[in-house]
């Protein structure tokens, strides 16, 4: 489950603004598919310095988001459901959140763009517009499931622990994925990973 992921179901089950976070998402993984299927994912190996500076921003940006779900772990003001969670802010804040995690975060740009560039290049001139469709609808119904389905399982997370185990659950996510982002920016590895 990627940061985004975790998110997303995460305001879903509060049913706070899910089809916004879900529409971010969504809009993010166009861009990345786009780019991709341009040909524009050849450029990433042409900014070296680009790479590390932003893995760095990217481990602060989510070492934060995991150090507020740990937080949110150990409240219990915020393990109701059905109570709307005002500390996380309107809809502006709900977008800006989900897109920084995806467009801070520089695997999107390593995994996505230069995977969909290389799996694109081979089709006929039209193939790489049709594959880049195929694919942003395929980011729609997912982040659709999750922001959709994600609100339907918030049955099962009436209980304080159900919440506390989410929150601990992102917040591990959140540190393991900054904790790579800085291992592959001091071992120069980032662009190897996948």
């Amino acid at each position: 489950m990627s940061a985004l992921n975790a998110f997303i179901l995460r305001q879903a089950l509060h049913r706070h603004h899910p089809l916004i976070a879900g529409t971010a998402g969504v809009l993010a993984d166009a861009l990345f598919i786009t780019l991709g299927t341009t040909g524009l994912g050849t450029l990433l190996t042409h900014l070296p310095l680009l790479t590390p500076l932003a893995a760095w921003g990217g481990a602060a940006f989510l070492f934060w988001h995991g150090w507020k779900a740990f937080h949110a772990a150990h409240h219990p003001k915020v393990i109701d459901a059905d109570t709307p969670r005002w500390d996380v802010g309107g809809p502006r804040q709900v977008a800006a959140t989900a897109l920084g995690l995806t467009l801070l975060n520089p695997h999107p740009y390593v995994d996505s763009v230069v995977l969909f560039g290389a799996l694109s290049a081979p089709f006929p001139p039209l193939g790489p517009t049709l594959f880049a469709l195929g694919a942003v609808l395929a980011s729609l119904g997912w982040y659709g499931l999750l922001a959709l389905g994600g609100v339907r399982l918030t049955p099962l997370f009436r209980s304080p622990r159900a919440w506390r185990w989410l929150d601990l659950l992102v917040g591990t996510l959140m540190w393991v994925f900054a904790a790579r982002l800085v291992w592959g920016a001091l071992h120069g590895g980032l662009l190897e990973h996948k």
